[in-house]
């Protein structure tokens, strides 16, 4: 199933831009403020794959990554897929599944986390996939690969647009620098025949601990809010400002993750999102995502840089502790975990 689903008639959806990955790389500069615009507002669009011979490689090996992780976490036992052991504090490595209770009602989803740093270490170390992943190991670092070079030509952007200079965003963000980027392959399965939705998001209202995450999905259930939602609370969205984001054939769905909002003293955005179930016919299959991340060097100290376009910090940001990005990460992750009400399973 390489061509994405289409949603049921009549639910809210929401119009992302397009941006062409091959005028990205021919240095179009129309198309680069482009990305600077979304980037500064809601930090969302779709990138058109298809249009170069880079994305074309990399939309079939997350098409194929699909089949993958569709194959695997059906098939395989929870005691086998349990043998891919996570790192302790972190979601960038090995397998994961979690569930949420809420009304009486059980949502469930698993992973399987590949970490960038272990596949293209300078030195390889002990660390190797489970027998049940190793002959997928090509496509996996393909994908990771030219996920990191797409990323690399929208940082080298939002450079240029910040007037940094040349390398300051770019340079932490290299393939083979301990950073805790991954490849994640997520699987939300489809509703039995007589079980109820589950009412509630199976992924509450979140961003991302990473600086851009490029998503492939093929079942709808990402939701956004529209740009200028209705508030019921600090921080929290009436439920009829948030929008369906359609899947579409040959391209990546792309975010910005809070690392750049940080980095930018909130010059830029992060995109804020929830994963709620398929309507219809399509609430019976499994989801299965693909999310290729990147994220600063583990080293990276986690503050607001400094050009004439990012806001100055304010003598209380300034007096906060500076955190290294493996430290601002681990954080982040266990506080969403706490935050999701999942039960590590």
């Amino acid at each position: 199933m390489d061509e994405p689903l289409r949603l049921s008639e009549g639910l809210p959806t929401i119009e992302l831009p397009k941006v062409s990955l091959a005028k990205l790389l021919n240095d179009d500069e129309l198309e680069a403020q482009t990305v600077f615009d979304i980037c500064c507002r809601t930090g969302f669009f779709y990138l058109n794959l298809m249009d170069h011979a880079k994305g074309e490689q990399l939309w079939e090996s997350a098409c194929l990554a699909r089949q993958i992780g569709q194959n695997v976490m059906s098939n395989l036992s929870t005691e086998e897929k349990n043998k891919f052991v996570k790192r302790s504090g972190t979601l960038d490595r090995g397998y994961a599944s979690f569930t949420r209770e809420e009304n009486g009602q059980t949502s469930f989803y698993e992973a399987i986390n590949i970490p960038q740093d272990e596949l293209f270490a300078k030195q390889r170390t002990a660390w190797r996939l489970p027998v049940w992943l190793e002959q997928y190991e090509s496509n996996f670092m393909t994908i990771l690969r030219e996920g990191n070079v797409v990323a690399n030509i929208i940082l080298g952007i939002l450079e240029k647009q910040l007037q940094l200079g040349s390398g300051i965003l770019t340079s932490s963000h290299r393939l083979a620098d301990a950073s805790h980027s991954f490849l994640r392959i997520l699987r939300y399965p489809g509703l039995k025949d007589g079980q109820p939705p589950f009412t509630k998001p199976r992924v509450l209202p979140h961003r991302d601990s990473v600086s851009i995450a490029m998503l492939f999905t093929w079942v709808c259930g990402l939701q956004i809010p529209e740009e200028h939602p209705t508030m019921i609370a600090p921080d929290f969205e009436a439920e009829d400002s948030w929008r369906w984001v359609v899947p579409v054939y040959g391209h990546a769905i792309v975010n910005l993750g809070d690392a750049m909002p940080l980095l930018t003293n909130g010059k830029l955005a992060s995109g804020k999102h929830r994963v709620v179930h398929a309507t219809g016919e399509q609430a019976k299959l499994d989801k299965i995502s693909v999310l290729v991340s990147a994220r600063p060097a583990d080293s990276t100290p986690m503050k607001a840089l400094k050009s004439p376009i990012i806001p100055q910090t304010t003598p209380e940001q300034k007096d906060k502790k500076i955190e290294s990005a493996k430290e601002w990460g681990d954080n982040l992750v266990n506080n969403f975990i706490k935050k999701m009400n999942f039960k590590e399973t």
